[in-house]
């Protein structure tokens, strides 16, 4: 008899290790628990700890993690979510019964690794935007804007900087058996120490590893940093991009569109993967269709996620009248992306139109939106002129 459907299995947690902003070793990127640091210790003690065998039991079983909340609610709103994308990376199918878990576990061989195979870094705030859905601990801007407005959680951090504990807990995760090295900030194109960590990565090593970079695409990668991309057995550019022109510079202030088409064509020309990846929130979801059309147009490889949080941003969380004005434009793009994930992606984002946020948090909105646009000088109406009557309602 076929046994329980596990709906929860992650690979995550049985090969990776994320290290946050303030030093948190984590199963993944969307976990933010605080019991272990790299300050007293190591991706590696972390990647061995109890802590995360029992984690990895608890999933083989099928149990639902309350750490688990972010892709729990992109599951709801979609069939996707970064766990079953993960999963789906390393060829895992999802929503099988445990037994097949087990043996994919077994049969990987991965219940026995000694040190990740995957370890995402986000390494420093240090950054040249202040993006509307970002915040303090990961862009050194908005850290910046915040003390000015007088909101900063902690004034006196300094996020941006990378003591000797950052930069020897990257070399240590650098080893024979990584495959992926994910570097995050902030904007790491800007950081001098992660480009020295790199391009002392010895050859050999760096042909057995794929990297990836998350950037904003306003940086184009200098001789070092092309160097560094080349040597590596692959590299993937994750250009962040949440829409199309003038838009983005609204969305991810103060973006500048020529320089992240210039960006682009630096990539293109020296053979470089990249990848647009995109934020879905309510501040761009009235405007997607353009960006989309442009992406299909240029037949780029692109993703996108719903945003989780914080929730005043999430891309439901908005008049319904303004939804029904997105899902037309949206059921306007065609379902020709060269990621063909992402046709029914845009299905399930249209369907999202028809369902309002029920823990919505309009106030907290049109707050958030007048204070930043007072202080940046800004105005929401020339991304979403339709919004007007609806801010101060």
């Amino acid at each position: 008899m076929e046994g329980k459907i596990n709906k929860s299995f992650c690979i995550q947690p049985f090969v990776n290790v994320t290290t946050r902003m303030k030093g948190q070793n984590n199963v993944c990127c969307n976990i933010k628990s605080l019991d272990s640091n790299i300050k007293h210790e190591t991706p590696y003690g972390f990647f061995n700890s109890d802590r995360v065998k029992d984690f990895k039991k608890s999933l083989l079983k099928g149990e639902i993690r309350k750490e688990c909340t972010v892709c729990l609610y992109q599951e709801n709103k979609s069939e996707y979510s970064q766990r079953t994308e993960y999963n789906k990376y390393y060829n895992i199918k999802n929503n099988q019964p445990n037994e097949y878990y087990e043996k994919i576990v077994s049969k990987l061989g991965i219940s026995k690794l000694k040190n990740p195979l995957y370890y995402e870094f986000h390494i420093s705030n240090l950054c040249n935007l202040k993006c509307l859905t970002c915040n303090e601990t990961d862009s050194s801007r908005f850290h910046a804007e915040n003390k000015k407005l007088g909101i900063s959680e902690n004034i006196d951090a300094n996020y941006a900087e990378l003591d000797e504990t950052k930069i020897q807990a990257l070399k240590s995760a650098i080893t024979d058996d990584l495959l992926f090295l994910d570097i995050r900030g902030g904007e790491t194109l800007m950081v001098p120490e992660v480009k020295k960590v790199l391009l002392d990565v010895d050859a050999e090593r760096a042909k057995n590893i794929t990297l990836k970079i998350q950037t904003n695409g306003t940086i184009v990668p200098d001789k070092g940093w092309t160097e560094i991309l080349q040597k590596f057995k692959r590299t993937k550019i994750s250009v962040s991009i949440d829409a199309f022109g003038d838009d983005n510079h609204y969305v991810r202030y103060p973006a500048d569109w020529k320089k992240i088409l210039h960006t682009i064509e630096h990539l293109e020309t020296n053979k470089i993967n990249f990848i647009i990846n995109t934020v879905v929130s309510n501040l761009n979801i009235m405007v997607l269709d353009r960006l989309f059309n442009w992406i299909q147009e240029k037949k780029y490889h692109n993703y996108f996620y719903l945003l989780y949080g914080p929730s005043i941003w999430r891309p439901n969380n908005l008049p319904k009248d303004l939804l029904d004005i997105a899902k037309k434009r949206l059921q306007n793009v065609k379902m020709q992306f060269v990621n063909v994930d992402c046709n029914e992606k845009l299905s399930d984002l249209i369907d999202l139109c028809d369902n309002p946020d029920t823990d919505k948090d309009w106030d907290g909105f049109c707050k958030e939106i007048q204070m930043r646009d007072t202080y940046r000088k800004n105005s929401i109406t020339s991304v979403m002129p339709e919004i007007k009557e609806y801010i101060n309602a």
